[in-house]
């Protein structure tokens, strides 16, 4: 059974859905804490969830779909900043988030995650930068994004104390300027 535009976006505000999303996203946070992208399972997720497998794949059709969501949640998140000039709201997230778990980072940057992780998230985040440029009328707004989530993403993983932010606003201001 297909689903209708109207009932997707009704099915997704009813609370049930949202919580049942929202569990399911919970656990794979929490158990790529913990392992490898390799060693989850789908059983695994519904397992830690609490939810049945069926409930599942309601909702997702693979655990990257799930991975995908939660990036995607995390980058409606992120305040574009449109005015040139201005620092880069995608950027200032991402060392504020990098900032919350320095180690985490680096090991995964390093990969030491052998992973899925860290390509999803580079993606995503270049999508969302993309959408900043774009909105700055910065030339090819999207390989710019790539180069600049690609290496602001490497220095960081090196990169320690307060001097990052800086130094990430000022490289990106003289490519984009």
């Amino acid at each position: 059974m297909t689903l209708s535009g109207q009932n997707r976006r009704e099915l997704s505000a009813d609370p049930r859905v949202m919580r049942t999303r929202a569990l399911l996203k919970q656990a794979l946070m929490q158990m790529l804490q913990q392992m490898n992208w390799e060693e989850i399972t789908i059983v695994g997720i519904c397992r830690r969830a609490g939810i049945a497998r069926s409930s599942f794949y309601e909702h997702f059709g693979t655990k990257a779909d799930v991975l995908d969501q939660i990036f995607a949640d995390r980058m409606d998140d992120i305040p574009l900043s449109i005015r040139p000039g201005d620092s880069l709201g995608t950027l200032d997230w991402l060392v504020d988030h990098v900032a919350e778990a320095p180690e985490f980072f680096a090991h995964a940057m390093a990969g030491g995650r052998n992973d899925a992780l860290m390509p999803r998230f580079r993606i995503a985040l270049a999508r969302k930068l993309a959408e900043e440029l774009t909105a700055r009328a910065v030339p090819d707004a999207s390989g710019m994004a790539a180069f600049l989530v690609g290496g602001a993403m490497a220095y960081l993983a090196t990169a320690r104390g307060d001097y990052a932010r800086s130094a990430l606003r000022q490289l990106s201001a003289r490519l984009i300027d």
